[in-house]
This record gives structure tokens, C-alpha cells and sequence, in this order.
């Protein structure tokens, strides 16, 4: 009698939902994103995150948190429960540079997390001015810089983006001292640039488009050809071609996610990234769409993106540990 009890309790537990043995997933998944709400790293991840959710049955809920630069989201995530339900959505620079700042921080991109897809060069970054302002080009900002060495202040973004360095950058090359103001994202630096509280912002040129549209602002540069504004020169066309971090998104995932579930969200991943409708959605907005998804990808760019940062020393970073 007893066995027979046993073997009912047995199979009535294996036809319940509750138990564990449910098919991945079955309940939301948070997608923390480590840029603030606005901007174009943000819009990228809320996108995608739309039609992600369609492709897996289950809600995709976007959660900003760009406290200590990017490094509290990356924390949360990497101490998450390797059960793929919390996710994180960055810009790849963000872990790399707090990897090489300090190796030992508590979240490193090689050692804690394992990345689902890379949007690679999701898009370009531009260096902004006000349309009313004198300064009109790289060559006239470099003059007025050699004048008045850390006059100019330039809105940028949190430590170790592209943001942020490709100033980095431009100081080095130019020999000129610029005055770096950190925002949390492109939104805050436009918002800045527009209150004329800075000289010059670096955003998205997503973010940026409508601003220039408007006649409020002026490209003075970008980093790579630019889809929404191909009339803005690059720095490379105005003797600067140092100046290019080709920045990256990342969908990662706290390393130790059994195989099953990452094999489901990197295919969900890599299936919605391949709809033509969510690709001439980004590529209206000015995203380029170059998903990378496959392990040998995924781990060569992680590489490569390590190798990038380690060119700056923790200082010119601008990264402290949290």
C-alpha cells in the first residue's frame, strides 16, 4: 500500500508546474542595463528586449542601474543566480575597462560572466557642438585647446566607454588638454551641451540626430561613417584616425548558467536580432545590426575588447573601485 502511495505522489509531482524540470522559461527574465534611460545604449536594449520577450514566451523586463559607472549593475548580475533569469545589457567597454582597471573588482568580464551575443560596433559615436557656438571643427576645437589648455569642457560618458576615451584619445593625438565632465549616458551630455554647461558633449549619433535635425547642434566629428548623419566627417578624414573605439553591446550572463537555458536565450537572442523588421527598426534609428552570437565569436571579441582598454592605465580610465 505504502509503495503504491509512493509511486502516485510520484507521478503526481512529476505532472505538476511547480516542481522543478520546467521547461526554460517560465517565468520573467530581468534585463539589467547598466545605461541610463534615454540614451542610445538604452533604446538598443529596450528594442530588442521587446521582441526578445515574443521569441521566448515570457516577459523581458528592462531594469536601469547606472550607479558606480556601470559597476553596480555588473556586480548585481555577476552574484545573480545562474539560472539565466537575470541578465545583464551593457556596453561591452563597461566590464572590459573594470577588468583591466582592477582585475580583482568583484566583477570581471572574463572571469563572471559568459556572453550570450555582442552587437558589434552597434553604432557610431560623435563628438557634438552647440550651432550657435564659433568653434565649427575639430581643427578650430585643437587651436582653441593649444590656446587655452583645459578651457574647453567635454560632456562624456561613464568610465571606460567610448564616450569617455575616444576624448582620451583625441588629447593624446592632438596634444591639447580638454576638461572631461562624466555623465551617465549620451541624454544627460545633450542635456548639458543644450543648458550650455559644457562646450562639447560625446553621444550616440542616435542620440544625437534629432538635435542636429533641429539646427541646435553640429557634428564636429564621429568615429566611423554614420548611417543618420553621413554628412558629419570622421576623425580619421580630419587627421586624427586614433581616434576609434568601435563600441559594442552585450547581452552576459553570470558565468555558470547550466548549458541548457544559455543555449535557449543565445538562439532566441540570435533569432530576434535576424528580424527584418526589428533590423529596419535599428537601422532606421542608425544601429548597425552585426550580431555575433556564436562561442568562438563571442570569445575572440571579449579578448580583443580586453586588449583595447589595456592601451590606458587605470587613470586615464577614470574608473575607481567601487
Amino acid at each position: 500500500m505504502k509503495l503504491k502511495l509512493i509511486i502516485v505522489l510520484l507521478a503526481l509531482c512529476a505532472a505538476s508546474p511547480a516542481v522543478h524540470g520546467q521547461p526554460f522559461p517560465n517565468k520573467p527574465i530581468e534585463l539589467v542595463v547598466s545605461s541610463s534611460p534615454g540614451g542610445g545604449v538604452d533604446l538598443v536594449f529596450r528594442l530588442i528586449a521587446e521582441e526578445l520577450a515574443k521569441n521566448l514566451k515570457t516577459p523581458v523586463n528592462v531594469a536601469n542601474q547606472t550607479a558606480g559607472a556601470g559597476a553596480v549593475a555588473a556586480e548585481k548580475v555577476a552574484a545573480a543566480r545562474k539560472d539565466g533569469y537575470t541578465l545583464l545589457g551593457t556596453l561591452l567597454g563597461q566590464v572590459a575597462t573594470m577588468t583591466v582597471a582592477d582585475p580583482k573588482a568583484p566583477a570581471n568580464l572574463q572571469r563572471d560572466f559568459q556572453p550570450l551575443a555582442i552587437l558589434h560596433g552597434y553604432a557610431a559615436v560623435i563628438m557634438l557642438g552647440r550651432a550657435d557656438a564659433d568653434i565649427k571643427t575639430i581643427k578650430e576645437l585643437v587651436a582653441q585647446a593649444q590656446k587655452k589648455p583645459g578651457d574647453l569642457i567635454v560632456a562624456v560618458g561613464p568610465p571606460g566607454t567610448s564616450l569617455t576615451l575616444e576624448v582620451e584619445l583625441l588629447k593624446r593625438a592632438a596634444k591639447i588638454d580638454l576638461t572631461s565632465l562624466p555623465f551617465a549616458g549620451s541624454a544627460q551630455g545633450i542635456t548639458n551641451l543644450l543648458g550650455g554647461h559644457v562646450n562639447f558633449a560625446m553621444a550616440s549619433d542616435v542620440a544625437a540626430q534629432a538635435h542636429i535635425k533641429a539646427g541646435k547642434l553640429i557634428g564636429l566629428a564621429v568615429d566611423v561613417e554614420s548611417a543618420v548623419l553621413p554628412d558629419v566627417p570622421t576623425f580619421a578624414k580630419q587627421g586624427y584616425p586614433q581616434v576609434n573605439l568601435l563600441a559594442s553591446v552585450a547581452f552576459l550572463a553570470p558565468k555558470g548558467v547550466p548549458e541548457a537555458p544559455a543555449k535557449i536565450l543565445t538562439e532566441a537572442i540570435r533569432k530576434t536580432l535576424q528580424e527584418s523588421k526589428l533590423q529596419e527598426n535599428l537601422k532606421s534609428r542608425g544601429y548597425n545590426v552585426d550580431p555575433r552570437t556564436t562561442t568562438s565569436d563571442l570569445n575572440k571579441l571579449v579578448k580583443e575588447e580586453i586588449e583595447k582598454y589595456a592601451r590606458f592605465t587605470p587613470q586615464d580610465l577614470g574608473w575607481k573601485a567601487q
